[in-house]
């Protein structure tokens, strides 16, 4: 951020300064005079008051992990949440990593919300740092599964097959690369991009795949409620650990605690809870609340 109206004094000081001065040239001036110069100070005080929205904080979201639906609802729910708390911001929210990067120099953005990957992956490029990391429940990592047709018990036996995940198409293929068994990556079996796991497991369900990359939670949930569905299906092996999505500040942006702090704040109920759903946490927290100050 260049510039915000904040970091010269509050609005409210703004209207009794123009109050105060609106007094002072009323006793000397006649009653035309007057009038004049109470338009000039409205105007000032418009324009004045106009520079919070025009210098607004940006935010970059990118989350090749993430599904891809609601992204009008998260946009919308961030920017409320936050002008709720007297923060105007523009979010941007990107499908596509070059978008993301050809983008940066562009608009300069204050705060990038990003999967933990991408965070590692692009740390030397924007010398970024992580102020806040999602967790679930106070979970600060979460696990994935490789999920085959039980005829299938080897990763080497999925080379030129159909596997289905969560994904962003070819932005999201690094990410599914570091999460793949040695031996196997995208050069060698063909990724089938759905919007949720359950899509997945339906599709390995019906042999249209065969294999899947869910979460253990989805695969636990889908053996609950539809067991049939998942009676010749097992977990061939459990995949990396995976860290929530960080929150992380560009070098040279200052007085930032505000925005941090009010995102920390995002309750896990109402609009917001569709925005914390999104990235797949119920909240933000300092790293060092987690052991994580990386």
């Amino acid at each position: 951020m260049i510039f915000s109206i904040k970091n010269l004094v509050s609005l409210q000081k703004l209207k009794v300064i123009f109050k105060n001065q609106y007094i002072m040239i009323k006793t000397f001036l006649n009653t035309e005079q007057v009038i004049s110069v109470k338009i000039k100070l409205i105007i000032l005080f418009l324009f004045l008051f106009s520079i919070d929205l025009v210098f607004a904080e940006t935010i970059f979201i990118f989350n090749p992990e993430t599904r891809i639906t609601r992204i009008r609802k998260v946009k919308s729910g961030i920017e409320n949440h936050l002008k709720s708390k007297g923060i105007h911001t523009d979010v941007y929210i990107f499908v596509k990593s070059e978008d993301f990067e050809n983008s940066v120099s562009r608009l300069k953005p204050d705060l990038a919300i990003v999967s933990s990957y991408y965070y590692s992956l692009m740390a030397s490029k924007y010398k970024w740092h992580a102020v806040l990391s999602g967790h679930k429940d106070g979970e600060k990592i979460f696990t994935k599964v490789l999920v085959t047709l039980k005829s299938l018990n080897n990763p080497q036996q999925l080379i030129n097959k159909n596997l289905a995940t969560v994904s962003l198409g070819a932005s999201s293929l690094s990410f599914i690369d570091s999460l793949l068994p040695s031996g196997l990556s995208t050069e060698n079996i063909h990724v089938v991009s759905v919007s949720k796991d359950i899509d997945a497991m339906i599709a390995l369900a019906f042999e249209q795949v065969e294999a899947a990359i869910v979460t253990m939670a989805s695969f636990n949930k889908l053996k609950k409620n539809n067991p049939v569905a998942v009676k010749n299906l097992h977990i061939m092996q459990k995949l990396n650990p995976i860290q929530y999505p960080k929150i992380a500040v560009f070098p040279k942006v200052e007085s930032i605690e505000k925005l941090t702090n009010a995102l920390k704040e995002m309750p896990y109920n109402g609009k917001t809870k569709i925005v914390l759903r999104f990235f797949g946490v119920t909240g933000f927290t300092h790293n060092n609340n987690l052991g994580d100050n990386k």
